[in-house]
């Protein structure tokens, strides 16, 4: 297996673990609560989303061009380390 074929099954099992907690985000935002976590559950939403999205995209860009996909998993991660210490 060379590097673009571990990249690319990486960033599918990230995309993967992505949408499953996004499940979770979006059970848990239909059950009562309050204001405040909604909002705080929302921004985890659209951060997850995102995240989900770009590492759906990666397999390809990783072909095209590596450094295009170091770029987007830097701005990525750190989002989603601020959603989950939050």
């Amino acid at each position: 297996m060379d590097t673009t074929q571990l990249g690319t099954l990486i960033m599918k099992l990230e995309a993967a673990n992505g949408k499953a907690t996004l499940n979770v985000y979006n059970e848990i935002i239909k059950k009562p609560g309050s204001p405040q976590a909604l909002k705080g559950f929302n921004c985890c939403v659209e951060a997850y989303k995102y995240a989900v999205l770009s590492f759906e995209m990666v397999p390809s860009k990783l072909v095209e061009d590596p450094q295009i996909v170091n770029y987007d998993v830097a701005i990525m991660v750190p989002k989603l380390l601020i959603v989950k210490r939050n």
